[in-house]
């Protein structure tokens, strides 16, 4: 080679080895878990936030942030855009474009807190992730529906499906971001059922459930999908030291109308997170702390280029999560007494929500018999076994009660007896002893059939004692 093209060529040569060799360190994970309480925004603690809570902690993001409304919502709420850090490769995230799936914009918010954190001995990662990545977050895409707790947009949309006729502005703007930043990579942000099971039989429910979605019918995996997969693998990995076999992979059946699936055709490697059931987390505070650590552990993997430890392997390995796989309550083994008969059988509980108005900030639940029979391949986060037990609704006490004599009941007494309901003399929602009775009006009647749909109590009797209730759907064991 020419020594004068040997000069050119020379410092080309060594940058591109330098760049090569570069290594960083590990992320360490014990000491980042250890880190996330400190950061969590405690002005958020339920589901059921909306647009103006969120507001004074948009206002309150430090300098590092730049914060601008890039858009409106069909009601004209603003379209918030957040950007972070200085790097060059364009990360793009984006929560509750459901209106009733919170969990990711809380964590989003967690999130901000953490990357501005320091002296906790994880600046080293900040400075990387800020050096290596620009990351755009789109917190609560569709903030109409949360206003109303309701999955779909103030036209009806689901904008899940609105990736191409992008009928709706919040899609619009969504796709003229990822068409702005032309993202690397997307993080698709959103919560599913509580009912998951991280595969079938189910054991276990899902606190998760990720996908690298397909782009076409036939479900290609080309490079860039096979990277999302792998950067899944390195999360799920990160996951399984603390909800080990907790995590699904959900189906990758194509869907032509979804955002998931267009980001992937349009080049951008998509991560799909669902959050799903914790067991004692109705409110998933839990599932929002795994969800910030799964998304540094997945920041830091893309800045350092982590991924490439995992193989597509990795990422089929993980369980295919199950729709209704699982549920709250499972009775097992026990004898259902009927007037026909005796029968042996299981009895499963889920619970059902109902938004209230006139603010959809509360909310009721109902727990209902979700199935009967053999149900031996179903999970439950509870089980009970009831085997060698008699199981007969809970009856109701004779005559009509007025207010403060419901008062002094005693529940337990009534329990040993087989009794779970009352009737006032009139209409008492929210008595206190309607946590443990079951409140009738003057014309009501509890419920006697143990059938899917029932809201039917229950005693569990061993011979002629009863050992167990369960009132809506919640176990109390009789000492």
């Amino acid at each position: 080679m020419p020594r004068p093209l040997l000069t050119l060529l020379l410092p080309l040569l060594l940058c591109t080895c330098a760049r090569a060799q570069e290594t960083f360190p590990e992320l360490p994970l014990d000491q980042l878990k250890a880190s996330l309480p400190t950061h969590e925004t405690t002005a958020i603690s339920t589901r059921r936030f909306k647009q103006c809570d969120l507001q004074p902690l948009i206002n309150k993001l430090p300098g590092a942030f730049t914060v601008d409304t890039a858009g409106r919502s069909v009601e004209n709420r603003p379209l918030w855009r957040v950007a972070w850090g200085n790097g060059d490769t364009e990360v793009l995230l984006w929560s509750q474009m459901h209106g009733d799936e919170p969990t990711a914009t809380a964590a989003l918010f967690d999130l901000f807190s953490w990357l501005e954190g320091n002296g906790d001995g994880l600046d080293a990662v900040r400075r990387i992730i800020n050096e290596k990545l620009h990351l755009t977050f789109l917190p609560m895409l569709n903030p109409d529906g949360a206003e109303r707790y309701e999955r779909r947009n103030a036209l009806g949309i689901d904008l899940n499906r609105d990736a191409l006729r992008l009928t709706s502005p919040e899609a619009r703007f969504l796709k003229g971001e990822r068409d702005r930043l032309d993202a690397a990579w997307g993080f698709n942000l959103h919560d599913q059922s509580t009912y998951y099971s991280a595969g079938f039989p189910a054991v276990r429910g899902c606190v998760a459930s990720i996908l690298a979605p397909a782009y076409d019918w036939e479900k290609t995996v080309d490079e860039k999908r096979e990277d999302a997969m792998q950067l899944i693998a390195l999360m799920n990995a990160a996951w399984q030291t603390e909800v080990p076999g907790q995590i699904g992979r959900y189906n990758d059946d194509f869907e032509p109308r979804a955002f998931g699936d267009n980001l992937q055709k349009w080049g951008t490697r998509t991560i799909l997170i669902e959050s799903g059931g914790y067991g004692g987390d109705p409110e998933k505070q839990e599932i929002r702390r795994l969800n910030v650590l799964g998304l540094i552990a997945c920041l830091y993997g893309i800045a350092t280029g982590g991924q490439e430890a995992y193989l597509r392997a990795d990422y089929w390995d993980i369980p295919e999560n199950k729709s209704n796989g699982m549920h709250d309550l499972k009775i097992v083994g026990g004898m259902l007494v009927r007037p026909d008969g005796e029968y042996l059988l299981d009895i499963a509980y889920r619970r059902n929500e109902r938004s209230l108005p006139p603010d959809y900030r509360k909310y009721s639940s109902l727990a209902v018999v979700s199935d009967v029979g053999d149900l031996h391949t179903f999970g439950a986060f509870e089980i009970i076994n009831a085997d060698g037990l008699r199981i007969i609704p809970g009856k109701t006490l004779k005559g009509r009660l007025d207010s403060l004599q419901i008062a002094q009941l005693d529940v337990n007494d009534l329990y040993r007896r087989g009794i779970t309901a009352v009737v006032g003399n009139r209409s008492m929602p929210g008595h206190p002893a309607g946590k443990h009775l079951r409140m009738l009006s003057p014309r009501g009647k509890a419920s006697d059939s143990v059938v899917p749909g029932s809201s039917v109590d229950l005693v569990l009797y061993r011979g002629d004692r009863a050992v167990g209730v369960v009132f809506d759907g919640r176990y109390r064991p009789l000492e």
